[in-house]
């Protein structure tokens, strides 16, 4: 057809349409990439709540597993996935071992992490439920990151993060209010109940040291795969043998298959959730990622309160809402 009076020429004379749609492309496939980025965030906030829940699973009072060989079993599973995709790496002289100095600060941290923050998170989840001590780790977590990045690597800090400390502490003491006894069919005294919300603290200051970690060998030689194997490797080994000194091989063998499963399902979503978020991060600005990724806060509580019947009251909904709120402060700080 040809063009009339009513039908405008969309192209100069002698210039093709395909010019214009080449040069509409990087801006659809900039807002694909975005699009995309933020599903897979998304999509690793509900594979990290999902690993929770298989862990809060583990912490329930009728199975009471114990948290260093659930532990160790869930670190296990990124050790045999990574660590052969590393050798294999390695081999083809696409990867590199880190240096010495970077190696014992990983392992120190990792060792931090994994005695410290995962069991201390797992038991207290076991006390107080998952609702309260996963919000008050992350926060916890954010809030230390930010902290020891002032301090450690000059890093700027804001008011945003010193409101949300205030936040923070506000929403502690409106969940400790809530806790009471701790959870339904397994009361705790008031001590054990405020000892679990301060291991939850002190598991997000070891998740805070472990990101500084992060920053800092990332800046020097290490790639983040290593960081994840050798930080895992950690809870394998070191959890490992505890529990062997503390139950033996054939007590540990007799672990019931239930609960195998869990610890498997545990790590295989956890892996999930970082390499989706590792994927995703490419795509999108960290501090969305940080709020996408961060939404498995409500998850898990919704989780707790749902299929844990954990307890949900005016003072624990208050307190979570101010912990949450300290969470996105520090996120955007």
């Amino acid at each position: 057809m040809e063009p009339s009076a009513e039908t405008p020429l969309l192209t100069e004379p002698g210039e093709s349409p395909d010019r214009f749609e080449r040069q509409d492309a990087p801006a659809r496939d900039a807002a694909s990439a975005a699009i995309l980025g933020s599903i897979l965030c998304l999509s690793a906030a509900f594979f990290y709540a999902g690993a929770n829940v298989a862990l809060r699973m583990l912490a329930d009072p009728s199975r009471a597993t114990d948290p260093m060989w659930t532990i160790c079993v869930k670190e296990t599973v990124t050790v045999l996935v990574v660590g052969p995709l590393l050798l294999f790496q390695y081999l083809q002289g696409r990867a590199s071992l880190p240096s010495r100095r970077s190696l014992s600060i990983l392992v120190a941290v990792g060792l931090a992490v994994q005695l410290i923050g995962n069991v201390g998170l797992l038991w207290a989840m076991g006390i107080v439920g998952l609702a309260i001590a996963l919000p008050i780790a992350l926060a916890v977590s954010l809030i230390s990151a930010a902290l020891l990045g002032a301090v450690l690597l000059g890093e700027s800090l804001t008011w945003r993060v010193m409101a949300g400390i205030g936040l923070l502490i506000a929403g502690i003491v409106c969940l400790r209010a809530g806790a009471g006894g701790g959870l339904e069919g397994n009361h705790a005294p008031a001590w054990m109940v405020i000892v679990a919300m301060l291991v939850a603290c002190l598991a997000g200051i070891t998740f805070g040291l472990l990101t500084i970690a992060i920053r800092h060998v990332a800046r020097r030689d290490t790639s983040v795969w290593v960081v994840v194997f050798v930080v895992t490797g950690c809870g394998t080994v070191s959890l490992g043998i505890l529990s062997w000194a503390r139950f033996g091989l054939a007590a540990l063998a007799a672990t019931p298959g239930e609960h195998l499963l869990w610890m498997g399902v545990s790590g295989v979503l956890n892996l999930l959730g970082f390499v989706t978020l590792s994927k995703g991060l490419q795509w999108t600005p960290v501090a969305r990622a940080n709020i996408l990724t961060a939404s498995q806060v409500a998850l898990a509580a919704l989780a707790g309160w749902i299929l844990f019947q954990e307890k949900v009251n005016p003072p624990v909904l208050l307190g979570f809402g101010l912990t949450l709120a300290a969470l996105f402060f520090t996120d955007r700080g």
